[in-house]
């Protein structure tokens, strides 16, 4: 749901009335993701008064990694997707939640490669142990000639479900990898082992997940019933003006609506039988009518909005601003600030920002 927010999916106003989507949602989202894309990452190993061959074993060892990042992301580019910091910025973003696998992968001719992918959250499915993951699988979708082209495997099944792609199930524990695709029949279901069991080397589950911001697993319970908590952990940025976009749109839609019949009025037809239509606009500038007599045309006349709508569209874009970020932040001032208040103000975006930024730092570590 959060995803369509995003994609600003238009409002529907009823059939023959104007209609106005907000661009807030996705100017809040992409502000966010691009101060997580841009934040600045530092990869330190502390020397503690180490001797100089420790010292420069760990200089050794940040370069490493500057270098495992740098390679990966080289391999996202080739495969014509995001680098990794940019999809963490989405996901966390707009999930709740960020996911990935993390693996130094052996090709057959005998070379190794750099294997850091981001998963989406929501189609990722994983078991917890007493000392953190025991499995992990990501479920995704592929045509038959893209899992040939991946396993060297042909795909042919005459379900209906799968004509537009078959289901990719990519399964992780502590030792072993495997991938299954399923035609999506559940009428007639059809799997094939694409990848057959094999030692991954990771030595655990190589897969990170995790949930941003500071809400736990927690089960709540009450006197009738064990209530389903888990959907408050790990929310995205909409969770606090999600309900909040639909009614700006409405108010928004509604002015845009009076706003067009300004321009053209709504008119009454009077007739001696009640069939008599008019074939020109009225409206256009020396527009002619022919009326018969005990025929006329009359406007409807203007509606207006309640008075109290302007101020009651202030509180609601004020509680977007503080489940959000302040119009400020796009550059729009209606008044000189002082210092005092520009620190106010960014001392409210980083307690919006700070969570997701850390959350993005967990997935790194």
């Amino acid at each position: 749901g959060d995803q369509e927010v995003y994609r600003l999916e238009p409002y529907d106003a009823g059939e023959g009335y104007q209609a106005y989507t907000s661009n807030e949602p996705r100017t809040f989202a992409n502000k966010m993701m691009e101060w997580i894309s841009g934040a600045e990452m530092t990869v330190r190993i502390p020397h503690n008064g180490n001797d100089a061959d420790q010292r420069d074993k760990n200089d050794q060892k940040e370069k490493f990694l500057i270098g495992i990042l740098k390679s990966a992301d080289e391999r996202l580019c080739n495969l014509l997707m995001p680098s990794i910091r940019d999809q963490l910025a989405w996901y966390s973003t707009l999930r709740g939640w960020y996911a990935g696998r993390s693996l130094l992968v052996k090709r057959p001719n005998g070379k190794t490669y750099v294997d850091i992918t981001p998963w989406d959250p929501l189609h990722t499915y994983w078991g917890v142990g007493e000392d953190g993951l025991e499995w992990a699988c990501y479920k995704t979708i592929k045509t038959k000639d893209q899992i040939f082209a991946q396993y060297n495997v042909k795909i042919d099944w005459d379900s209906p479900q799968s004509a537009d792609g078959s289901l990719v199930y990519d399964f992780y524990d502590k030792e072993m990898n495997t991938i299954i695709v399923h035609n999506g029949d559940t009428n007639r279901p059809n799997f094939r082992i694409v990848k057959k069991q094999i030692k991954h080397g990771a030595g655990k589950v190589p897969v990170f997940i995790g949930p941003v911001g500071a809400n736990p697993m927690i089960t709540g319970l009450n006197s009738t019933q064990i209530q389903d908590t888990i959907a408050d952990m790990g929310e995205s940025v909409y969770s606090a003006t999600r309900g909040l976009y639909p009614k700006i749109n409405l108010i928004m839609s509604t002015l845009l609506e009076l706003t067009a019949r300004a321009k053209r009025q709504g008119i009454k037809v009077i007739s001696r039988d009640g069939t008599k239509s008019l074939d020109e606009d009225p409206y256009l500038e020396g527009s002619e009518v022919q009326l018969a007599q005990g025929e006329d045309i009359q406007p409807l006349g203007m509606l207006e909005m309640h008075k109290e709508t302007g101020a009651f569209l202030g509180l609601v874009s004020g509680e977007v601003q503080r489940g959000g970020l302040p119009h400020s932040v796009h550059g729009e001032l209606s008044f000189q600030l002082s210092g005092y208040a520009i620190n106010t103000l960014r001392q409210g975006i980083e307690s919006m920002l700070g969570k997701y930024l850390r959350a993005v730092e967990k997935a790194y570590r």
